[in-house]
């Protein structure tokens, strides 16, 4: 009897799962692409058959589990409304991420949200324009339209199977699924259980969550960088330290570093002159600015036990250290989402934008309009016999072609040569290419400026981050998840004037050893605080890229991937 019973309930349950799946077969199926087809297909590029098969049945147990909810628990006009909202959120949250899937291989992260934070609607539209253009456009609202119509009229109601047939198929579907979620539950507890790993929408929303906490910690810094500076060492007397600040520039297609486009053409006399030092191998912390300006600016790096805003930061020491501290920007002057390098703007002496905008304006200015804001500074000076510069350039940033004027246009595809690219991709490497060709002529610029001075100078270059065109794959852009080495190697160039030389030969010396040292932007600090021969007790000679005691053998670790061992593959 008791067996009968149970057999009875369950044959029952089957009936009714098999016939609200059937009923809501488009609902059930479009809960199921919307949360998992994007993890899935991830997986599936990394060859984790276990897990595509383990994600692809515990999402049909999610989809069936959500169908009974928004089924039995409302009433129908409730349960309607309910769905539309959700499956307007996972529309939305799918769209984002099957987007970052494709572009870059990777699913949602803080990255992504901090890449559109940082991103106004100008450069949106350029990007979109770059990544999507009409065909992809095209394509979202056929695939939208055909959703639409299979939800609308529904025609897997025309397919029919007896209930012997409906209980099996139900009965297989919830025993396979049941199995591979209790597999996952304790074979991948932190996808199961870690709050925001399991579905585009979840990830959305713990990614912007995280975001948001940054955002809030980029104000709680804007307070707390007014706290003492307490130097244990101020030596200093360089006339001009020049910090030129890049933007998404990749070394490796720069001709100074070896690439075949002859695109730094200044910079290559300049060292064919012996003007300039350029270090061969640097990697950035980060490949977004925000989180990149962090780490460069301050004290905090990857071994770090506190967060970067509680530490002292480079323009308060040279505030600090007697300098008058410049900032002269061709980015944004204000944004609501509080733009590390607006802060440190702030706590300068002087700063000066080529143009007074929010973060959601850009009218592409092009970076030569800093060259009237150098020539003042310089002019500016006064009696002021140390000064700190920061010029923050728009460098090579998304979308390469607003970058340069027309007559640095050197570039098309006709140039690019190598085997494996398409007709667009030499098109937008042509115009990286370009790009980097006027960044060539800006920076040089900046050094004939200061070289006409004849004073006691030192100027570096150092972009946030690098950018990847199609260097490896189909990967065009920056991102903190699943990064290529492209996104993060970056050139490090060091030109010193005469005066600088003879003032201070030992300096000029050690930067000339330590061309061929591994360095990661994180440690920046301190090497340009041991150049100018200024301390704070957080100062550690072993982190400067110049010091006889710099440590070779620290570990790069970039998104918790140690770069030479994981992301660069060379086996150190």
């Amino acid at each position: 009897m008791g067996k009968n019973s149970f057999s009875n309930k369950a044959a029952d349950f089957l009936q009714k799962t098999a016939e609200l799946v059937r009923e809501d077969f488009g609902w059930f199926m479009l809960f199921w692409l919307l949360s998992c087809s994007t993890q899935v297909i991830k997986w599936g590029m990394a060859g984790k058959t276990d897990l595509v098969m383990s994600m692809a049945f515990t999402g049909l147990l999610m989809a069936l589990f959500a169908t009974f909810i928004t089924k039995w628990l409302f009433v129908p006009k409730a349960s309607k409304i309910i769905r539309y909202i959700l499956v307007a959120l996972l529309f939305a949250a799918f769209i984002i991420e099957a987007f970052v899937l494709y572009q870059y291989g990777a699913l949602t992260g803080v990255g992504t949200i901090n890449s559109i934070f940082e991103t106004n609607p100008e450069e949106s539209a350029e990007f979109i324009n770059t990544f999507v253009g009409a065909e992809g456009g095209l394509l979202a609202v056929v695939i939208i339209a055909v959703m639409y119509c299979l939800v609308k009229y529904k025609p897997w109601h025309k397919l029919e199977a007896d209930a012997i047939s409906k209980k099996v198929i139900a009965g297989i579907v919830v025993v396979v699924s049941s199995s591979y979620a209790v597999y996952m539950c304790f074979a991948y507890p932190g996808i199961m259980f870690g709050g925001d790993n399991l579905t585009p929408l979840t990830r959305l929303m713990g990614a912007t969550s995280t975001a948001w906490k940054n955002h809030v910690a980029y104000q709680e810094l804007q307070a707390k960088l007014d706290v003492d500076i307490h130097l244990t060492k101020n030596d200093g007397h360089i006339t001009n330290i020049v910090f030129i600040l890049g933007e998404s520039t990749n070394r490796n297609h720069m001709h100074l570093y070896g690439y075949p486009m002859e695109n730094t053409p200044n910079l290559d006399e300049l060292y064919k002159k012996g003007e300039i030092v350029f270090f061969k191998d640097v990697v950035s912390a980060h490949s977004t600015t925000v989180a990149s300006l962090s780490k460069i600016f301050t004290f905090c790096d990857h071994e770090s036990d506190k967060p970067w805003y509680e530490y002292n930061n480079l323009i308060d020491i040279m505030n600090a250290a007697g300098y008058k501290t410049h900032w002269l920007s061709n980015q944004e002057s204000s944004g609501i989402w509080g733009n590390v390098a607006q802060i440190y703007a702030a706590h300068s002496d002087v700063s000066h934008y080529t143009q007074i905008r929010d973060s959601k304006e850009d009218e592409g200015r092009v970076d030569g309009e800093l060259f009237p804001l150098v020539d003042n500074a310089i002019a500016g000076i006064g009696d002021s016999n140390k000064n700190f510069f920061v010029v923050h350039l728009m460098g090579a940033h998304l979308a390469y072609y607003n970058r340069y004027p027309f007559e640095f246009a050197k570039f098309n595809e006709t140039n690019i040569t190598l085997p494996g690219y398409n007709d667009e991709q030499k098109q937008v490497i042509a115009q990286y290419d370009n790009a980097l060709f006027y960044n060539d002529y800006i920076v040089s610029g900046i050094i004939d400026k200061f070289r006409e001075t004849n004073s006691d100078t030192i100027v570096i270059y150092l972009p946030d981050h690098g950018e990847a065109v199609y260097d490896e794959g189909g990967v065009n852009g920056h991102i903190e998840e699943n990064p290529s080495r492209h996104m993060i190697e970056v050139p490090l160039i060091m030109w010193a004037s005469e005066k600088f030389k003879q003032n201070h030969p030992e300096k000029w010396a050690l930067i000339q050893e330590a061309i061929q040292n591994p360095y990661m932007t994180d440690d920046m600090i301190h090497t340009v605080l041991d150049i100018a021969d200024i301390h704070t007790a957080d100062f550690d000679p072993s982190k400067s890229i110049i010091s006889r005691s710099f440590n070779k053998l620290r570990p790069r670790i970039f998104d918790d991937k140690d770069y030479d061992r994981e992301i660069l593959g060379t086996g150190k």
